[in-house]
């Protein structure tokens, strides 16, 4: 075991690596930030328009693409380097546009064909 240890330390390919993890661990941070931009900004949009804006949409969907990504490498269930050292993850499976737009309950269906009549 003391072996080992001395040989990780000594080792050139560990420290690289660790220096990956915590160059990626920043970049995880920053994009984590991002996406709290986007899901405010999703949110303005679809209280103003009452639906989603299908851009914001697929730009959030790479970034939850990257950011498994990210976490795969920090949790050593992968070697390959996420983005900018490999490509841009891609979608397995195309979206489906997902509607936002509330439904109207019966409840205020009632009243409000109460207050019409």
């Amino acid at each position: 075991m003391d072996k080992q240890w001395k040989d990780n330390i000594k080792s050139e390919s560990f420290w690289l690596r660790s220096l990956f993890m915590v160059l990626f661990f920043v970049v995880y941070r920053i994009v984590d930030l991002l996406v709290l931009l986007v899901a405010i900004s999703q949110w303005f949009y679809v209280l103003l328009s009452g639906d989603g804006n299908q851009g914001l949409s697929n730009f959030a969907k790479g970034l939850s693409l990257y950011v498994s990504q990210i976490i795969n490498y920090l949790s050593y269930n992968t070697e390959e380097k996420p983005f900018p050292f490999s490509d841009w993850p891609k979608e397995k499976a195309p979206t489906t546009k997902r509607k936002t737009a509330r439904k109207t309950s019966a409840k205020t269906k009632k009243v409000t064909d109460k207050s019409d009549a």
